[in-house]
């Protein structure tokens, strides 16, 4: 009889004031992951109206954190590699929070820009250990699909410009290049894009990873 025990421990739930759990997210969640800031934004709102329906979109730096740090101007704030990506954790559990897990309770499509694989691979690049990344985005629900988007030939900024970290605030990668080269000497922005490119590439050969542009699966 285990749905007539199922139906008395939900009763005993409600006579002890315990909340029912929430039922699981019935929508589909999308990864978009790429080491382009400004045009990761941009293909995310175009891929969410391809889907069509009510699907919606959630980018980078929802939660302000990164905004608010660029305008600290503190020479005495130097943030590290390792440092960066739990700033990047605390803004993705804000997504998830307010714009991701909403939207999926609703039944609705969500397109996340980035999502995982962008501060993997930008940890990666930086010298972090797989080890340790992984464990720590395991919090973080596994997307349907994850998509990358294919980088431009040029990236946004000349490349000097990577190199001295003369970067707008266009996305997490130009964020972190832009902070880490005007406060560790040494640091070659350029050399982590292009590190960060090869290991999404990778995921393609190894992970089921597909580029953007390919026929998704229907939900």
């Amino acid at each position: 009889m285990p749905n007539q025990k199922k139906k008395s421990q939900t009763k005993k739930q409600k006579l002890a004031g315990k909340p029912e759990p929430a039922p699981p997210p019935s929508g589909r969640l999308i990864a978009l992951d790429g080491a382009g800031g400004e045009f990761l934004a941009e293909e995310a709102e175009r891929l969410a109206h391809l889907l069509g329906g009510e699907a919606s979109w959630s980018n980078f730096d929802a939660s302000n954190t990164f905004h608010e740090l660029g305008m600290t101007k503190s020479k005495t704030l130097t943030p590290t590699p390792r440092v960066l990506i739990l700033l990047y954790v605390s803004d993705l559990l804000f997504r998830l929070r307010w714009e991701i897990e909403p939207a999926m309770q609703e039944g609705r499509t969500v397109v996340a820009a980035p999502y995982l694989q962008t501060a993997i691979a930008f940890g990666v690049a930086a010298g972090l250990s797989k080890e340790w990344l992984d464990q720590l985005f395991s919090f973080a629900p596994e997307a349907s699909e994850t998509l990358r988007l294919k980088e431009k030939k040029k990236p946004k900024g000349k490349k000097d410009d990577w190199k001295r970290g003369d970067l707008e605030m266009a996305g997490f990668v130009e964020f972190c290049s832009s902070t880490l080269a005007k406060n560790f000497p040494g640091w070659d922005a350029g050399e982590v894009r292009a590190n960060m490119i090869e290991y999404l590439k990778e995921l393609e050969e190894t992970d089921g990873v597909r580029k953007f542009g390919k026929k998704l699966k229907r939900a």
